[in-house]
């Protein structure tokens, strides 16, 4: 199944409503170290795809600061489209 590019563009907005929830989770229960932790998996995450991400990002002539920004910020969500052509850049 092919996904559409709004609909990628949209669990990437996702993605970055996690973040905001995660954080604010913490703070909302008076326990922030909580949401910070939380956040700090998922970047921890996106860490073990940087080796797929560097190597679909090259592929594609992206510079390598440019797929380590992104690959942190959106994970899979962004790679795999612009693996399988759904995204340019």
């Amino acid at each position: 199944m092919k996904l559409s590019k709004i609909t990628w563009i949209l669990v990437e907005i996702s993605v970055i409503f996690l973040y905001v929830v995660a954080i604010g989770y913490g703070y909302m229960f008076e326990i922030p170290w909580l949401g910070w932790l939380i956040f700090a998996a998922l970047i921890v995450l996106h860490l073990f795809e940087m080796k797929t991400a560097l190597k679909v990002g090259r592929d594609k002539g992206l510079s390598n600061r440019r797929i380590i920004l992104k690959n942190l910020i959106f994970g899979f969500t962004w790679w795999l489209p612009l693996k399988r052509g759904i995204f340019n850049k």
